[in-house]
C-alpha cells in the first residue's frame, strides 16, 4: 500500500488548467467572420493587407512614338482631301460662270438674229436720210435740220434696245472691225490713205459687244503716187 502510483503510469502529467483550455482558441476552429458594412461588401480590419494598384508603364517608348505619328499622319491627309474639295469646287465653280455666260451669249446672239433685219432697215433710213441732208446742205435748202433730226430720232431709237453707231465719218481713220469698204478712191495725198472717203451707210453695233453685227458701209482713199 505504500508504493508510489507513478510506478505504474508513467511520469505525472503537467497540470491542466481546465478553465483555461476552454477560452483559448483552437487552432484548428475557425476564424471569426468578417463585418459587412451596409453594402455587402466585408470591412477590412486596419491590419489587413491593402491591393497596391499597379501602372502600366509601355515597355518601349517607340509605341507611342508610332501613334503619335500615326495621328499626325491622319490629320494630314485630312487637310490633303480639305484642299482637293476646294480645288474641285472651284473648278466647278468656274466651269458653272463659264457654261452661264456661254448661254448669255448664245440668247443674245439668238435676239440680234431675230433683230438684224428690223435693224438693216433702221440704218437704211438713217443712210437714205443723210444723204438728202447732205444734198440739202449742197443746195442750201432749210430741208437739212429735217433730216438731221430724223438720223438723230433714229440712232435714238435704237438706243431704247441697246444699239449705237459706230460713229463712222469722213476723213476718220478706216478699222476693219467696225468699217466695210464698199469703194476704194484714188489719192495723191498720203495723209489720206486708208482713210474714209463718205459714209455709205452708216454702222450699227450693240453696247459692250465685242464684234460689230452691222458694220458700216464706206468708201475709202488708196493713195498712188503721182506718175
Amino acid at each position: 500500500m505504500g508504493e508510489s502510483l507513478t510506478g505504474d503510469f508513467g511520469p505525472p502529467c503537467a497540470d491542466v488548467d481546465p478553465v483555461a483550455s476552454d477560452i483559448a482558441p483552437s487552432s484548428d476552429s475557425p476564424s471569426p467572420p468578417e463585418k459587412e458594412t451596409e453594402s455587402g461588401i466585408p470591412e477590412v480590419s486596419e491590419g489587413a493587407a491593402q491591393p497596391t494598384e499597379v501602372v502600366e508603364v509601355p515597355a518601349d517608348s517607340h509605341a507611342a512614338e508610332a501613334s503619335h505619328g500615326g495621328v499626325v499622319a491622319a490629320v494630314g491627309g485630312l487637310e490633303e482631301q480639305v484642299r482637293r474639295f476646294h480645288v474641285r469646287s472651284e473648278t466647278q465653280e468656274q466651269i458653272i460662270r463659264q457654261m452661264q455666260g456661254r448661254i448669255e451669249q448664245l440668247q443674245g446672239d439668238q435676239v440680234q438674229a431675230l433683230l438684224k433685219p428690223v435693224l438693216r432697215r433702221f440704218a437704211g433710213l438713217h443712210a437714205q436720210a443723210a444723204e438728202a441732208a447732205e444734198r440739202a446742205r449742197e443746195r442750201g435748202e432749210k430741208a437739212e435740220k429735217d433730216f438731221d433730226f430724223f438720223m438723230d430720232a433714229i440712232e435714238e431709237s435704237l438706243g431704247l434696245i441697246d444699239v449705237e453707231s459706230v460713229a463712222a465719218a469722213p476723213s476718220a481713220e478706216f478699222d476693219p472691225a467696225k468699217h466695210h469698204a464698199a469703194r476704194v478712191v484714188p489719192t495723191s495725198d498720203a495723209e489720206m490713205d486708208k482713210r474714209v472717203h463718205r459714209v455709205l451707210r452708216q454702222g450699227f453695233t450693240y453696247v459692250d459687244a465685242g464684234r460689230v453685227f452691222l458694220p458700216a458701209q464706206v468708201s475709202v482713199y488708196r493713195y498712188q503716187p503721182p506718175q
